[in-house]
C-alpha cells in the first residue's frame, strides 16, 4: 500500500487530480505536479522553512500546501478568512520564512528561526479564539493517516471528493491527503451545500463521496437533501463531533436505501484526523458508537476511563511559536483524547463526555475555561458543553441575547448551538471554584428554566 503522499510526483497517473468548479479547470496528475514542482522552486531555501500556507477552500491554497511539502518545509495552515489581528498574532508567533496568498509568494526578511525540524505540517487545534496552539505532525503522521483513511475508506483511483470542508481543518485537509495518496479525484466547489450550484458541481463532476461535521448535515436536514437525486454519490462520512444517533440513522438509511453508506468517524487534530470509523453496516444498530480504530491504530481506556489511541499518525507535540517546532517527538505515537469511553462486547467504543474542558460545537474545538475568560465582562459565566450545545449558565438574569450574541462572535457557530440560562446562585467548590458537576447535576435535574 502507499505510504508517500506525494507519489505522483514521480510517476503521475493519466487521471484527473483537481477540477476548479468555478473556473472549469481540471488538472491532470501530470499538470498538478507540473504546478507543484514550479511552486516549490518558488520556495527554494537552504535550510528548512516555515511557509504560512493562507488557506482558501481551492487549488491554488491545496498546490502551495503541497509545494511546501515537497520543498522539504513546514506549512503552517491559516484561516484566509480569519480577522487581521489573529493573523498577526499567529504570523509573529511562527515567524515564517514565506507566505503563500492564492499565487502569490512573498518571502519575508529577518524571519529566521530555529530550524523546524522535523514538523511538516502545523494544524491549529483551539478553534477560534485565536491562541497560538497548533498541532506539530511530521510527513510521516501525514502520511500515515492519509493511508489509513484510504484503506478504512477503500478509496481507489475511480473516486471524486467534494472539497467542502477547509482546508486549514484537519478533517478538510485530510480529504485531499487521503484521495491524492490514492490517485483520485478532488473536485473544488467554490460554494457551499446550502446552494443550488454546489448540487449541481456534485452532479456535474459525478462526485462520489461528501465529507461533514454535524453542523453540514443540519443543514442538509434542512435542504431537503433527502430528496435530491445524486445517482454518483456513494459515501458520506461525517466526523468533527458527536452527530445525534437519530441523525446517522437518518442519513444511513437513506444511503443504504441507494446502495450508498453513511461512514461516522472519529478523530482529532492530534492524530493528524481520524482514529475510529464505525462500519457502515452497523450504523443503524450502533448509531451512538464511533467504532473501531482506523487500521494501523489502537484504542484501550485508561483505568479513568479516557480513551487511549497509539498509532503512526499521533502527533509530534503542541507549539506555541517558531521556538517549539524543532522539539522532536514528545507524544511517541501514544495520545490521550481526553475523552472519557466505553467499549461494548463487540469491541465498539462510544465516547460519553470529556475529562479536560474542551467542547466540540458544529466541528469547532472549544476550550470553556477561555472562553469564560472572554466573557467575563458579562459577569460571571459558566461554560459547558450538553448534547453538543453550548450552555452558558449565568446569575442574576444578565441580558442573555447580548451574551448569546458575543459568544456566537467568538465560537464561530450559529446562536441554534448556544443557549444561555439563568442560575442564579452558580453551584462553587468549597474553594470558590465553579463546580461544574454540580452545575451539570442542576441542568439534568431541570433546575433552570
Amino acid at each position: 500500500m502507499r505510504q508517500n503522499l506525494l507519489w505522483w510526483l514521480g510517476n503521475p497517473p493519466s487521471g484527473t487530480a483537481f477540477v476548479d468548479a468555478p473556473s472549469g479547470r481540471r488538472w491532470t496528475y501530470a499538470e498538478l505536479a507540473a504546478d507543484v514542482l514550479s511552486r516549490a522552486d518558488e520556495l527554494a531555501s537552504r535550510r528548512k522553512s516555515v511557509v504560512a500556507c493562507l488557506c482558501r477552500t481551492d487549488p491554488d491554497t491545496a498546490i502551495g500546501y503541497l509545494a511546501a511539502l515537497a520543498a522539504g518545509h513546514t506549512a503552517l495552515m491559516l484561516d484566509a478568512s480569519a480577522d487581521p489581528a489573529t493573523t498577526d498574532r499567529l504570523i509573529t508567533a511562527y515567524r515564517p520564512d514565506f507566505v503563500l496568498d492564492g499565487e502569490r509568494t512573498e518571502r519575508l526578511q529577518g524571519s529566521s528561526g530555529p530550524v523546524a525540524d522535523p514538523t511538516a505540517v502545523l494544524l491549529g487545534t483551539s478553534g477560534s479564539t485565536g491562541t497560538p496552539k497548533y498541532v506539530r505532525l511530521s510527513r510521516d503522521n501525514v502520511d500515515a493517516n492519509a493511508a489509513q483513511i484510504m484503506q478504512a475508506l477503500t478509496i481507489d483511483g475511480g473516486e471524486r471528493a467534494v472539497q467542502n470542508l477547509p482546508l486549514h481543518y484537519s478533517y478538510g485537509l485530510s480529504v485531499l491527503n487521503s484521495h491524492l495518496l490514492a490517485g483520485a479525484a478532488v473536485v473544488f466547489p467554490g460554494t457551499s451545500p446550502v446552494r443550488p450550484r454546489f448540487w449541481e458541481v456534485v452532479r456535474d463532476n459525478a462526485c462520489t463521496s461528501l465529507a461533514g461535521v454535524p453542523h453540514t448535515y443540519d443543514l442538509l436536514s434542512r435542504i431537503g437533501f433527502e430528496n435530491q437525486s445524486l445517482p454518483s454519490l456513494r459515501t458520506l462520512t461525517q466526523a468533527g463531533g458527536r452527530m445525534e444517533p437519530d441523525h446517522v440513522v437518518r442519513f444511513g438509511r437513506w444511503a443504504a436505501d441507494r446502495g450508498a453508506r453513511l461512514v461516522v468517524m472519529y478523530g482529532q487534530t492530534e492524530a493528524t484526523a481520524r482514529i475510529a470509523y464505525l462500519p457502515p453496516e452497523r450504523v443503524l444498530d450502533k448509531p451512538d458508537r464511533i467504532g473501531v480504530p482506523v487500521p494501523q491504530g489502537e484504542l484501550t481506556l485508561a483505568p479513568d476511563g479516557e480513551l487511549l489511541y497509539r498509532g503512526p499518525n499521533v502527533m509530534l507535540g503542541y507549539a506555541k511559536g517558531r521556538e517549539d517546532l524543532a522539539a522532536g517527538d514528545v507524544n511517541r505515537g501514544v495520545l490521550a483524547t481526553g475523552d472519557l469511553a466505553r467499549v461494548d462486547d463487540e469491541g465498539f467504543y462510544s465516547v460519553v463526555g470529556r475529562k479536560r474542558r474542551v467542547a466540540k460545537l458544529a466541528g469547532k474545538r472549544v476550550n470553556l475555561d477561555e472562553l469564560e475568560a472572554l466573557l467575563a465582562r458579562h459577569g460571571r459565566v459558566a461554560a459547558l458543553e450538553v448534547d453538543g450545545r453550548l450552555v452558558l449558565a449565568t446569575a442574576g438574569g444578565r441580558a442573555g441575547g447580548e451574551l448569546s450574541l458575543h459568544a456566537r462572535e467568538l465560537v464561530g457557530v450559529p446562536t441554534r448551538y448556544i443557549r444561555v440560562l439563568d442560575v442564579d446562585p452558580l453551584p462553587r467548590t468549597s474553594s470558590g471554584k465553579t463546580d461544574y458537576a454540580a452545575l451539570t447535576a442542576v441542568l439534568e435535574a431541570g433546575g433552570a428554566p
